[in-house]
């Protein structure tokens, strides 16, 4: 009996051993799927990153300011930073051109780096968003 116990388990053992060999890991311990990223994660990570100036004051016109920049298509990320004055931007560049942005923004009544305000929606601003039109910002 003791040899027949033997003898089971011994080929048991060799028979997972030649199972493993000629087909690697039995399939019901790994996944065959393949995960692969969506658009949005591959146009960030291979986006164009960009930062520059833009005038403004406050929260609200943080809000405004990448609601403008958002409402681009090809635009996948802005945040305006209040201090800097400096928006941060991952843009697709085969679907929007970096002045196409710069517009945008301006046209919102923010004026950046490259292309001044359209003052009359400067004028429909709150006031608290009615920034100094001579405000100096640093570019990068």
């Amino acid at each position: 009996m003791k040899k027949n116990l033997k003898f089971v388990i011994s080929g048991v053992v060799i028979c997972g051993l030649l199972y493993t060999f000629f087909f690697g890991t039995p399939p019901s311990t790994f996944s065959t799927e393949k995960i692969e990223p969506s658009p949005e994660e591959i146009v960030e990570l291979m986006g164009t990153e960009v930062s520059f100036g833009v005038k403004g004051n406050c929260k609200m016109c943080k809000k405004t300011i990448e609601t403008a920049a958002n409402s681009l298509d090809g635009v996948l990320k802005s945040n305006w930073d209040v201090q800097t004055k400096q928006v941060s931007l991952v843009y697709d560049s085969q679907i929007v051109d970096l002045m196409t942005i710069h517009k945008a923004i301006a046209n919102s009544g923010y004026g950046t780096e490259l292309v001044e305000n359209n003052m009359d929606s400067y004028e429909n601003l709150p006031m608290c968003c009615k920034y100094d039109p001579d405000m100096v910002i640093k570019s990068n």
